[in-house]
C-alpha cells in the first residue's frame, strides 16, 4: 500500500473502501473481509446509515486501531455550533470509536464556516486526525478557506477517468489539500470496463480496464475509494501497486476525459478562479 501525507502529517492510504449504498445488515461483513485482504482505510457517512456497521467491523477485527484509517461525513445543514456537535455527536455514537481519522463536511450546506470552525474546535480536542471537506467546488471552498486556523487534508470529490478533475488539481494545489475522489470507477458507466484504451493499456501489464482506471487516478496523487461488496474485487482493486503506467500511457488515458461529470451530483459547472493564498 503506498500512502499520501496529508498537510497536517498525517499519513492516509491512496486505497481505501467506500461503503456508499451498502445496507447496515452486511456493512460489519463487508468491512471485515476489505480489512482481511489488506484495506486500511474504510470511508463512511451519516448519510449512508451504516456508519455502526463499519465501528462494528473496526472492533471486531484483530488489526491495530492506530492502522486503520476510518472516514466518515456530516451532511446535515447546520447553521450553529450547538447544531454542528449535535450532528457530529450522532455519528460519533453511531460509529462507536473513540476517535475517526478523518471528519468531512459532506456538502456545502447550512452554514459551513461555522461548520468548519466546530469541526477545528473538536480536532483541536482530539476528536479527530484530521478534518476536510466534500463536493466543495470554487464558490463555496472559500468559505472554508479564508478564515480557517486549520486547512482541510482533502476534498472529496467525483473524479475518475471519464471526469478527470484536471481543474479541480490545480485549483487546491496552493491550498496544499489532496484531491480524493468518489466513485472512482464512474460507477460502471459509459461503458468504461470494455473501453478500448483501458483495456489495451491493461493487457500490457496484465491487469483489468478497472485497474488501469484505478492507476491513472493514483499515480495522478489522487486518493481513491473504490465500493465493492465482493471480496475477489476487493483484491482487484487494491492491486495496483506492482505496476507503474508509462508517460505515453497516462497520455493515452487523458484522451478519455469529457470534462462532465457522470453521476448528476453537483460538479463544477462553475468558473474556476485562481486560488490566492496569502
Amino acid at each position: 500500500m503506498e500512502y499520501k501525507t496529508l498537510n497536517n502529517g498525517l499519513k492516509m492510504p491512496m486505497v481505501g473502501l467506500g461503503v456508499y449504498n451498502i445496507p447496515e445488515k452486511e456493512t460489519q461483513r463487508v468491512v471485515e473481509d476489505a480489512l482481511s485482504v489488506g484495506y486500511r482505510s474504510i470511508d463512511t457517512a451519516a448519510m449512508y446509515e451504516n456508519e455502526k456497521g463499519v465501528g462494528d467491523a473496526v472492533r471486531a477485527c484483530n488489526v491495530p486501531r492506530e492502522e486503520l484509517f476510518v472516514t466518515t461525513k456530516i451532511c446535515e445543514p447546520c447553521y450553529t455550533r450547538e447544531e454542528t456537535l449535535r450532528t457530529v455527536d450522532q455519528s460519533m455514537r453511531q460509529i462507536g470509536l473513540d476517535y475517526v481519522d478523518l471528519m468531512l463536511l459532506h456538502w456545502p450546506v447550512g452554514n459551513p464556516t461555522v461548520m468548519w470552525h466546530t469541526l477545528e474546535e473538536l480536532y483541536a480536542q482530539g476528536m479527530f486526525k484530521a478534518i476536510g471537506v466534500s463536493n466543495f467546488y470554487p464558490n463555496t471552498f472559500p468559505m472554508i478557506v479564508e478564515d480557517a486556523k486549520v486547512m482541510p487534508v482533502v476534498n472529496q470529490c467525483e473524479a475518475h477517468v471519464l471526469y478527470q478533475q484536471r481543474k479541480m488539481r490545480e485549483y487546491l494545489k496552493p491550498y496544499d489539500v489532496a484531491l480524493e475522489a468518489w466513485s472512482p470507477l464512474a460507477e460502471g458507466r459509459s461503458s468504461i470496463f470494455k473501453d478500448k484504451i483501458l483495456m489495451s493499456i491493461g493487457e500490457k501489464y496484465g491487469k483489468t480496464s478497472a485497474q488501469i482506471a484505478l492507476k491513472f487516478l493514483v499515480q495522478n496523487d489522487i486518493i481513491i475509494i473504490p465500493k465493492t461488496t465482493h471480496k475477489e474485487r476487493m483484491v482487484e482493486n487494491i492491486s495496483l501497486f506492482d505496476f507503474t503506467l508509462t508517460d505515453g500511457d497516462l497520455a493515452e488515458i487523458q484522451r478519455l476525459d469529457t470534462g462532465r461529470n457522470v453521476t448528476g451530483w453537483p460538479s463544477d459547472a462553475l468558473v474556476y478562479e485562481p486560488a490566492v493564498v496569502g
